[in-house]
């Protein structure tokens, strides 16, 4: 099934140790082609709400240092986008976790929860 729904996407991540060794010029070249991807992405209908550094102070924190915030216009947009990340080479320089799905509005998610409703069930 396609979904087109807006979909909300988060991506946490630190360096690896990969990323530490390569040379300064070459991590300028590998952000220069994510940079070059990103201005792709967002011609065919991806916000980019910001990247950032995750603050130190952040109640609960989780353990990562930085994050990126997107909106994507469907579900088959959000997998095309991690097949693309997956074949960057962004793994092996970056260790990541991700968040993703429909956005929803503040009521429709309180109401998920009091539900008990899990995303295996939407």
């Amino acid at each position: 099934m396609t979904n087109h729904e807006t979909q909300l996407y988060i991506e946490l991540y630190n360096y690896t140790p990969a990323w530490l060794d390569l040379p300064e010029g070459d991590r300028q070249d590998f952000a220069a082609v994510v940079e070059n991807a990103v201005a792709e992405m967002e011609k065919g209908g991806v916000r980019v709400i910001g990247f950032g550094f995750n603050d130190p102070n952040t109640d609960r924190r989780a353990p990562y240092d930085f994050f990126c915030v997107y909106t994507m216009p469907s579900t088959d947009f959000a997998r095309t986008f991690e097949a693309q990340v997956e074949a960057s080479g962004w793994y092996g320089y970056f260790d990541q976790v991700n968040a993703s799905g429909p956005a929803r509005t503040v009521a429709a998610a309180l109401a998920n929860n009091v539900a008990g409703t899990t995303p295996s069930a939407q």
